[in-house]
């Protein structure tokens, strides 16, 4: 009996070895689609709504932005939402892209990237209780006190997204070793990813510990994390679809 079961343990993971190689191309462009989809639905959210609707520095703005163009703000929780479901992807394929090599550092990054996309969709109910605020208080002269919580709930959702990055890092700080170790894959690339994850953390704990030096924090994400995905992406798409 133990032989049987050995026999069949050795035989599964042959079949996953012979299997892995022949459709690792096409596990890489997926991938990368999915890449892109986040990187897309990222920069809609935060540029093309977030950053349209939000003025820090006038939140009667804010209130009256978000009052007149309700379904944007909406249209940007979906996007958000269809970014954390692109995560979860991209948790499985690099799971299944590394699982050969890393059978536990595999697992974990891919714990640590869904913990990351649990956080993002979670914290998104701050935007959506915004329209709330203008069903339940209406008259005009609550209108100082809507655009307060606006305000909050907006720095809550920010908040609740530099958290996002502790665990995001730590998948990317994995997965940039993984990449480098594995021996297939490009290892500046890996190193890259590497570097970008120690960034997440740093912003992060920035905001958390010293907000005063967040404007330092995040021009090192920009230098670094921002430059390793687009680069990841293309590299991805690439490589996937090149011999395809």
């Amino acid at each position: 009996m133990r032989d049987s079961m050995w026999q069949l343990k050795n035989n599964y993971r042959h079949m996953k070895k012979e299997l892995h190689p022949s459709d690792r191309n096409l596990h890489l462009g997926l991938t990368g689609i999915l890449y892109l989809l986040v990187i897309v639905c990222g920069l809609f959210s935060e540029m093309g709504v977030r950053g349209v609707l939000f003025i820090p520095e006038d939140l009667i703005q804010t209130m009256e932005n978000i009052q007149g163009n309700q379904s944007l703000l909406r249209l940007g929780v979906a996007s958000d939402m269809l970014m954390v479901l692109a995560d979860v992807g991209l948790a499985w394929f690099f799971l299944i892209l590394f699982q050969e090599n890393f059978p536990r550092l595999s697992y974990l990054a891919a714990f640590f990237r869904l913990v990351q996309a649990g956080i993002i969709g979670i914290n998104l109910i701050h935007l959506l209780q915004i329209p709330s605020l203008f069903q339940f208080f209406p008259e005009t002269s609550d209108a100082p006190w809507v655009a307060q919580q606006i305000g909050y709930l907006f720095e809550s959702h920010r908040m609740g997204y530099l958290l996002s990055g502790i665990p995001f890092g730590m998948s990317c700080i994995l997965l940039g070793y993984m990449m480098y170790q594995s021996g297939w894959f490009s290892r500046i690339l890996g190193a890259m990813v590497f570097i970008a994850g120690f960034a997440y953390l740093i912003d992060s704990f920035t905001n958390i510990l010293s907000p005063q030096y967040a404007p330092q924090s995040e021009i090192l994400v920009l230098t670094t994390a921002v430059i390793s995905e687009l680069s990841l992406c293309i590299y991805l798409i690439f490589k996937g679809f090149r011999n395809n």
